[in-house]
């Protein structure tokens, strides 16, 4: 069972005692500690379907990397105020709790020592859930791979994510997205593919402004839900990307080629290829794929459970749309499988998680699994 450590606050309000539980999220296993930036990604686009005149300028950047500094006082909230007040309303938790939530990830921490754009350590790009949580509302996995050394970068897009707090201070809400329009959700998955080839282009030259040891030339993606299918819709424009991974999203129609790199599909458990209600774009994807393919689901998850939201129900189930499974199990199951397959397709690692069920993962169920033809 993933730690977590509490504190308790007391509050003298009109002669009563009100208490407060400060959760802290999960602790990472691996042996750095886990330091954290975020960074203003300027590029003008003149066809952002959620822009204010659909002119958007800038995007944003959050870094996990592994450190070496010991974290110093007290955990600090690991969501902006604004993110936590729109998921407590969203999602049907008690106003304050998620806001609550700590964390001894270490803003602007040192980097490991190491020449400027080289690690022996990968460096992997995330991408969100649309309409979010947005990448703070990821921190828990991808906090996980950067304590084993991997260099994690997240983006989030203005607009579409309800709330981001940009470096200098400035806070953008996000607007209200109809996900029943497919013309607009297709425009969305876009704009994600935009930002992933911008920041990919310009990679080598932020490496070098920000004189960090990230390693700039061995690459893997992933992403939950539209994160995760425009992270194979990115492996068709890029062949620095070595391999992805797309944690229970639909894919694009544009999705559906041979990718001809291992890719993995996470899914909770109505969906998957033997399904009773097919996602026919993972049908349509998977017949395509000639080279390593994964499809596993998890037992009782649903879509919420593969983002933070896993963990939060832990302190209140009251987000309906979870599934059953325990929450530091499923913190647990993602964090292990998602860690072994960018060890082996990243770093040449053996896997035997990945190729087989497993008895002390039982809640994983294989689907389709293929090597390289």
């Amino acid at each position: 069972m993933a730690a977590y450590a509490k504190v308790i606050i007391g509050a003298l309000v009109l002669g009563q005692v009100s208490i407060t539980v400060a959760v802290g999220v999960p602790r990472t296993t691996g042996p750095y500690q886990v330091g954290v930036s975020k960074h203003t990604i300027e590029h003008f686009n003149p066809s952002d379907p959620l822009a204010p005149n659909n002119v958007s300028t800038a995007f944003l950047a959050t870094i996990f990397y592994p450190t070496l500094q010991e974290p110093v006082g007290a955990p600090k909230p690991y969501l902006n105020f604004e993110t936590a007040a729109f998921f407590e309303k969203s999602w049907n938790y008690t106003s304050g709790v998620l806001a609550s939530i700590t964390s001894t990830i270490q803003y602007d921490a040192p980097y490991l020592e190491g020449r400027v754009g080289e690690s022996p350590y990968p460096t992997i790009l995330f991408g969100p859930g649309g309409g979010g949580p947005p990448v703070e509302g990821n921190a828990i996995l991808l906090s996980e791979l950067a304590s084993y050394g991997y260099t994690v970068i997240g983006l989030d897009h203005p607009f579409e994510q309800p709330f981001l707090r940009y470096p200098n201070g400035t806070g953008v809400y996000g607007v209200d997205i109809d996900y029943n329009d497919s013309e607009l959700i297709g425009a969305i998955f876009r704009t994600r593919l935009v930002d992933n080839a911008v920041f990919l282009e310009h990679l080598d030259d932020f490496v070098k402004g920000l004189k960090a040891p990230i390693n700039t030339t061995h690459i893997g993606i992933f992403g939950y839900s539209l994160g995760g299918a425009a992270a194979f819709g990115s492996m068709y424009d890029d062949d620095r990307l070595v391999s992805g991974l797309n944690m229970d999203g639909s894919l694009d129609a544009s999705t559906h080629a041979d990718e001809k790199r291992p890719v993995f599909l996470l899914g909770n458990e109505n969906h998957s290829t033997d399904a009773a209600i097919v996602d026919m774009s993972w049908t349509a994807f998977l017949s395509s794929q000639t080279g390593y393919t994964r499809q596993l689901s998890i037992k009782g998850t649903t879509h919420h459970d593969f983002c933070d939201d896993t963990f939060w129900k832990t302190i209140e189930d009251s987000d309906p749309s979870t599934g059953p499974i325990d929450g530091n199990r499923q913190v647990e199951i993602l964090n292990t499988y998602v860690k072994a397959f960018f060890d082996l397709t990243l770093l040449g690692q053996n896997a035997p998680l990945l190729d087989s069920p497993s008895a002390e993962w039982p809640e994983v169920v294989f689907h389709n699994f293929s090597a390289p033809t």
